[in-house]
């Protein structure tokens, strides 16, 4: 049983930033470049918490929500939404449980990651999910 943490951003240098962060404060990440790598890794894996950027191309961080929303489950993960654009829309309070506006404090990051996981019980993995990742995520110069 763990707590796991999906950081979902398209900018490779905040997604490397908070992996590196919160791996070195001993959390299980692994991350994802967009909202179709991020729904791939919710079907295989269960996270306690994703941090998840709005604006992002393929599939951006409103349509994970959406289709958070639709699935009707109750082991998503608790959502912690990170944006550097206007006040986000309504965002559903079942799913969200707080905005952070970029540039982001990082103590402030990890403040609410620790405050959420404190309200959250472990989670049994499935045998689909691979281990976390153990090493920095790849940068990417390929479009998306």
């Amino acid at each position: 049983m763990e707590k796991r943490i999906l950081v979902v951003d398209d900018d490779d240098s905040i997604r490397t930033l908070l992996y590196t962060v919160l791996r070195k404060r001993r959390f299980l990440v692994d991350t994802a470049r967009n909202g179709e790598e991020a729904l791939d890794r919710l079907a295989r894996c269960r996270y306690s918490i994703m941090l998840l950027d709005l604006m992002m191309p393929r599939m951006s961080g409103y349509e994970v929500l959406s289709s958070l929303e639709a699935s009707n489950s109750s082991l998503h993960p608790l959502v912690i939404v990170l944006t550097a654009g206007n006040e986000p829309r309504e965002l559903n309070p079942r799913i969200v449980a707080g905005t952070l506006r970029k540039p982001f404090d990082i103590e402030i990051l990890i403040d609410t990651v620790r405050a959420c996981l404190g309200m959250l019980p472990d989670v049994e993995q499935s045998s689909d999910c691979p281990p976390a990742q153990s090493s920095k995520p790849t940068r990417t110069d390929e479009p998306d």
